[in-house]
């Protein structure tokens, strides 16, 4: 199993009943959506999430999510 994969499946087991069919729903309308239901999902997301800058420090490292 890929890694990226293998560290979504630990986050996707961590959640809740409640929140794993919340992100089951958002994933499965993400997966069928059109290229602007896609692109408004996401920006619903980073915004829901609350950051849209993240200052990593004296790292090189990016998040491999967002790229910030």
């Amino acid at each position: 199993m890929d890694s990226k994969v293998a560290e979504l499946l630990l986050g996707f087991n961590a959640l809740t009943p409640a929140q794993r069919n919340e992100f089951t729903l958002v994933i499965n309308r993400y997966i069928e959506g059109d290229l602007i239901t896609k692109d408004r999902i996401v920006r619903e997301s980073r915004r829901d999430f609350g950051i849209t800058k993240v200052d990593l420090g004296p790292t090189a490292q990016v998040c491999r999510y967002c790229g910030k």
